[in-house]
């Protein structure tokens, strides 16, 4: 009786060992591919600063998209996503000397392209365009509108644009005032830049206001003040899921993405929050003169 015993609990132990060693290659097998890393050989040709230079300034007069022809790679990392739905169909990346936008007909581009995402811009094909004031890269030229514009990049081709890198970097922004933001920021490189304001508060008559109008879906405006009546718009979209809050009262700091509205009698600096964490205004309000 005790053969059969021991037979038994050696097949037992065979049989359970073959099970663990097949589960563990299942596991080994099934892990999912690393992402964050930067795609091998591939890398910047110019700075954005530079492609400004290079192909946008001597097309500035041009009141239509422009082709890039040239084989041009831009990298850059993503400032602003549209995870709260503020900033629509683009995204926007900076490197050190300046900042640009891409617009792509595809939603919810964060679950790909979230803040803090590395991405490198294949940029032959794309066009080029000054939208009121902001450059963007985009696909094609549409002629739907009462002008022509820029068209996003279809949701199929946007891989084979823009390649993904690592991800989780971190994107300091660049300090100003608001006399220095609205007296000294260069409206081509500084765009499209993320930036934090210091020692702001929402004007008085804003503060009873809406980020936006939710229930029309438009866009809104209120105006950050400083102790020396500098004053910044802060431009929200009715699409934002923040668009039926009302701004805080206090004073302190604001963060955003720096864009420009211009229009051929005036321009307009504005800033673009990615969603209320942004707004750090946790100081008691001041009475400003």
């Amino acid at each position: 009786m005790k053969f059969p015993l021991i037979k038994y609990l050696l097949i037992l132990t065979v049989t359970v060992g073959i099970f663990l060693l097949a589960s563990c290659v299942k596991e080994k097998f099934s892990a999912p591919n690393i992402t964050h890393v930067d795609p091998a050989g591939i890398h910047a040709t110019m700075t954005i600063s530079q492609f400004k230079l290079a192909y946008y300034l001597p097309n500035q007069n041009n009141p239509f998209p422009f082709q890039i022809t040239d084989s041009v790679i831009l990298c850059g990392v993503i400032n602003g996503d549209d995870r709260s739905g503020n900033i629509y169909k683009t995204l926007i990346f900076q490197d050190s000397t300046g900042g640009l936008q891409v617009v792509a007909d595809k939603s919810d581009l964060y679950n790909d392209y979230p803040v803090g995402t590395r991405i490198f811009v294949k940029c032959k094909g794309l066009y080029l365009y000054n939208y009121l004031g902001t450059l963007e890269l985009g696909s094609y030229i549409s002629t739907t509108g009462p002008q022509p514009s820029l068209g996003g990049i279809p949701a199929v081709n946007i891989s084979t644009y823009i390649l993904k890198g690592q991800t989780g970097l971190t994107v300091t922004p660049k300090h100003w005032t608001l006399f220095n933001l609205t007296n000294g920021a260069d409206p081509l490189n500084d765009q499209s830049t993320l930036i934090q304001v210091d020692s702001v508060q929402y004007i008085n008559a804003d503060t009873s206001l809406t980020y936006a109008d939710a229930i029309n879906k438009a866009s809104g405006n209120l105006i950050l003040e400083d102790s020396l009546n500098n004053r910044v718009t802060v431009r929200s979209s009715g699409y934002a899921n923040f668009a039926t809050s009302k701004p805080p009262v206090g004073f302190g700091s604001v963060t955003g993405i720096f864009t420009i509205y211009q229009l051929p009698t005036s321009s307009t600096n504005q800033i673009t929050i990615r969603d209320t964490t942004d707004v750090q205004l946790t100081n008691a309000r001041r009475t400003l003169q």
